[in-house]
């Protein structure tokens, strides 16, 4: 089992809006928005900033025999997710085994376009503001010069304030 601390005060993201971080043993995760407050039918990005750590590469989507990162958005009405974008990846090349991996050794970020639905299903705070909770998987697996270590899931999750008011909100008890 792999713990992992998660840093408690927020920071701005290079997104704009309110970021949060999670460090692992293996790297850095930012998650931000790219706007604070959505309203419903709108389109917003949902960001996933990773850093290496010194001498760390995670695998990318399209490397065989090893688990690629990505990013797994947990079932939710309030929103309708696009495909996740990926940077161009690295080459790798492992001399020893003759093997060429596609890999992210420095810092890159996971674009998720999502569109809010029409009517979304909201949490209503007592102050009776409306936010919805998107919440998500980040799965890698990391290696350095010597090692590759197990595959981490790491939970990750955006809260956008809701613009206007949305009709079937759940008011927050």
């Amino acid at each position: 089992m792999i713990a992992i601390g998660i840093v408690a005060a927020g920071t701005f993201g290079r997104a704009g809006f309110w970021a949060e971080s999670t460090t692992t043993k293996h790297l850095t995760v930012v998650t931000s928005a790219s706007a604070g407050t959505v309203a419903p039918g709108a389109r917003v990005s949902l960001v996933v900033e990773i850093a290496p750590k010194p001498d760390m590469h995670v695998y990318a989507p399209g490397q065989k025999e090893f688990i690629p990162v990505s990013l797994t958005l947990a079932a939710n009405d309030a929103i309708k997710a696009a495909t996740a974008q990926f940077p161009v990846a690295e080459k790798l090349e492992v001399k020893e085994l003759g093997e060429t991996h596609l890999v992210y050794t420095k810092p890159f970020r996971i674009v998720q376009d999502v569109t809010i639905a029409k009517s979304a299903p909201v949490t209503r705070s007592d102050m009776g503001s409306s936010t919805i909770t998107v919440k998500g998987t980040l799965k890698y697996q990391a290696c350095d010069t010597s090692i590759c270590y197990a595959p981490v899931s790491v939970p990750v999750t955006w809260t956008l304030a809701l613009q206007g008011d949305v009709p079937g909100g759940v008011k927050k008890r």
